[in-house]
């Protein structure tokens, strides 16, 4: 929807939240990152428990994050204005370090 430009709507977001939730032990670093982007450009606000689902597969899995998925991590979070937690940020942080050769003028741009 984020792509498309169509409005949220409160109900599908609701059900695709929870499902989010639910199933976020499966979900690929693309797949935490474009969800929180989609959220953010759609303007909406991820509920607290879809943001802790969310960084905590991007925590465990923090080493298979590539430069735009750290980046759009990290921008859609603050584009919500979301305080991360202080693990996610530390562990983004280590991953974007190792691969800083590999940003793109956009990827350092969302990070910086």
């Amino acid at each position: 929807l984020a792509s498309m430009g169509v409005p949220a709507d409160e109900r599908l977001v609701a059900a695709m939240s929870q499902q989010a939730i639910e199933t976020a032990h499966a979900f690929s670093p693309q797949a935490v990152s474009n969800t929180l982007w989609g959220l953010s450009t759609l303007g909406v606000q991820a509920s607290p428990e879809l943001i802790e689902a969310m960084s905590k597969r991007a925590i465990e899995h923090a080493t298979a994050f590539k430069p735009q998925e750290i980046s759009n991590l990290l921008w859609a979070l603050a584009a919500m204005g979301v305080q991360a937690e202080r693990r996610l940020v530390e562990a983004m942080s280590r991953q974007a370090t190792a691969q800083a050769q590999a940003f793109s003028p956009q990827n350092l741009s969302n990070v910086l």
